[in-house]
């Protein structure tokens, strides 16, 4: 389960719903098979974040009720113990889940112990019961009621003779029963927790009908025949009894093994995964990185399918396990096609960029033969070698990763000067981001208040684009406007917001305000639709359009022109980020505006900044007399709205008074 990233990922971001939605199917299989009972997760400060048998029931600290969930979440290491839950006596297996070294909480399972002793009772032919104090069953279970022999009460069995264990027996010693015309010999055996504390006892019973029945006939005619027996019955009593505990810490060790195995391997090649290096990079100070990725295997995926595709990925692996043989080198399986190498010894940088040449040389001369076909496969390389202690080694090499993948050579060396290249990364994926919003339209408006300084009261709402991305987060327009504008896109973003704000003026009796650039008003597709919505409706009179002051407006007769046109429908115009560029008060008086929106960098110091106040001050008084209305934006607390409030701004907005939304 801990191997699916979703799964992490969903724990991570606090989604229950997904989380519950990914880990259920897991959990049914293993349930169906009868190797787990329960599962949930716990954070990493003992809240049961979830119960994918009851997934209604969570926010309880289970931490403080169970001692052994607090020693996982202290030391967060995997446990597996017999323990005591709230439902039976169990199996339970706890294991810590990290995500890029960060501890995210638990993992549990349980299986009860019946369900052990049915696999020692199929598998081992040993019939076995469970007993418990009863005073210490009685505080952690006070609704069981249970038989009790001597202080002890079985609470589980894989055999109904144990129902006919007489009452006075008191688990104390072996005891001799028959059943079913069969003779067993009973024997209780300690069993310690995880902290090493007596927890219970588990009763065995070894069928001993045969060696009865050899003791009676042979008793007649030789005594010491018969001695020899009971010795040799003493024997298998104690060699039972160890077996026994042998194959429960079998159990538990290999299934721990098992565990740890998969959460630190990639399930294709087998090789140690990113998990993996991440934790050695903690452990062991590795002085070089090489990160390898195959070319165009998506294409490769694409002509051959994913079958093929997985075989290519384990020949790589494979192939670089030969080529580091004679070279202080570990192997990794990174995500996806990636592979990673550690230095493991101290080396030149020299000796290192010549490793690094030798081990592509190596991996780029041949073909890949899979399944009878011969495919050209080449790998490009990132890597990066450091002295420096805390150095980020698999960032570093990334960034080289990407850029020879830009530049199109197959190998980079990591150097100060790449950092100027994260920027076209960035933008190459802003750019495929914002495209694939475009056509899969998942874009949204969300709605900001703007409130009456006095009464509080809201008077419009402005309209803020935002980003519904693939896994439901909300982006913020500060990630994606400028490479918009940069990939030509931007006008896309215009006319989704222009048509969602006139649906909005229809369905609703607010006024709002929506954001123009000046690329915005000189686009003549995107006036032409503005020009059309004003014209087929009667909403004029509640629409607001933002133009940001920083642009230079006053030079450019076109938007005059837009600005009679629009209000010639009844709308107003609030000049945008005022304070922030060219601050001319003059052309307000050539321009018929409404509204002044204040620049945040002004207003977000406004309480403790006398220089702003000054200039925020000047700005109100000049508006006042030109009988322009003043906008205070991003007021986020109560003293900075007690600034506005004493500068007499007529209008607050921000998050102290409300937050974008995505309704009204």
């Amino acid at each position: 389960m801990l191997t699916d990233q979703k799964i992490v990922n969903a724990f991570e971001a606090g989604d229950r719903n997904t989380l519950y939605r990914l880990a259920l199917p897991y959990f049914n299989k293993a349930n169906a098979r009868g190797e787990v009972d329960l599962t949930g997760f716990i954070r990493n400060d003992g809240i049961h974040f979830l119960r994918l048998t009851d997934p209604h029931k969570f926010g309880d600290n289970i931490a403080k009720k169970r001692p052994m969930i607090e020693e996982a979440i202290r030391t967060r290491q995997p446990i597996v113990s017999l323990d005591v839950t709230l439902y039976n006596i169990s199996l339970v297996t706890l294991i810590p889940i990290f995500k890029e070294n960060h501890f995210l909480g638990l993992l549990q399972s349980s299986v009860k112990i019946n369900r052990i002793q049915e696999h020692l009772d199929l598998h081992s032919g040993i019939k076995s019961a469970l007993a418990f104090d009863s005073k210490t069953l009685n505080k952690l279970l006070p609704n069981k009621h249970l038989k009790q022999y001597g202080k002890y009460v079985l609470i589980s069995y894989n055999d109904p003779l144990f129902k006919y264990l007489p009452k006075e027996y008191t688990l104390n010693d072996s005891y001799r029963i028959t059943y079913n015309d069969r003779t067993y010999m009973i024997a209780p055996k300690e069993l310690s927790t995880y902290a090493n504390k007596s927890l219970a006892k588990i009763v065995c019973a070894l069928d001993v009908t045969e060696d009865e029945i050899i003791y009676n006939r042979e008793i007649r005619e030789l005594i010491v025949v018969s001695l020899l027996v009971l010795i040799l019955l003493s024997i298998v009593l104690h060699f039972g009894f160890k077996a026994l505990i042998d194959r429960i810490h079998d159990l538990s060790t290999q299934h721990s093994k098992q565990l740890h195995y998969q959460l630190y391997n990639d399930s294709l090649t087998h090789l140690p995964n990113r998990k993996a290096l991440y934790e050695d990079l903690t452990h062991n100070y590795y002085r070089g990185i090489m990160l390898l990725n195959i070319d165009n295997f998506k294409e490769m995926n694409d002509l051959y399918g994913h079958e093929i595709g997985d075989k290519i990925l384990s020949a790589i692996g494979t192939t670089l396990q030969h080529a580091v043989v004679d070279h202080p080198l570990a192997v990794y399986k990174m995500h996806a096609d990636e592979y990673a190498l550690a230095l493991t010894e101290p080396l030149s940088e020299h000796k290192f960029t010549h490793l690094c040449h030798e081990i592509l040389h190596t991996l780029n001369e041949g073909y890949c033969d899979i399944d009878g076909i011969s495919i050209f496969v080449t790998l490009g390389m990132g890597a990066d070698i450091s002295s420096e202690e805390g150095c980020d080694l698999i960032g570093r090499a990334d960034m080289a990763l990407k850029t020879a993948k830009k530049w199109g050579v197959s190998f980079m060396k990591y150097h100060d000067e790449l950092h100027i290249k994260e920027e076209y990364s960035n933008n190459i994926l802003w750019s495929k981001k914002l495209k694939d919003a475009i056509d899969e339209h998942r874009f949204a408006l969300y709605y900001q208040g703007v409130h009456e300084c006095l009464t509080h009261s809201i008077v419009e709402y402005e309209a803020l684009i935002r980003i519904i991305d693939k896994d439901g987060t909300v982006i913020s327009p500060a990630m994606f406007l400028d490479i918009a504008k940069k990939s030509r896109l931007y006008r896309h973003i215009t006319h989704f917001v222009v048509n969602e704000i006139f649906t909005q003026l229809h369905n609703t009796p607010h006024t709002y305000s929506i954001n123009l650039s000046l690329d915005d008003i000189l686009n003549q597709e995107t006036q032409n639709l503005i020009y059309k919505h004003l014209k087929e409706s009667n909403v004029g009179n509640r629409l607001i359009f933002e133009i940001l002051e920083s642009e230079g407006i006053e030079n450019f007769e076109e938007v005059s022109n837009f600005i009679a046109h629009v209000k010639s429908h009844g709308c107003k115009i609030a000049i945008d980020d005022f304070g922030s560029g060219y601050s001319n008060f003059a052309y307000l008086m050539r321009i018929n505006v409404d509204f002044i929106k204040i620049d945040g960098s002004l207003i977000k110091n406004l309480d403790i900044d006398l220089s702003a106040q000054d200039i925020v001050r000047a700005i109100v008084e000049f508006a006042n007399r030109l009988n322009i209305r003043t906008i205070a934006e991003f007021v986020s607390t109560g003293s900075i709205y007690d600034e506005c409030k004493e500068l007499k701004i007529d209008y607050i907005q921000g998050y102290y008074l409300s937050k974008p939304e995505p309704k009204v």
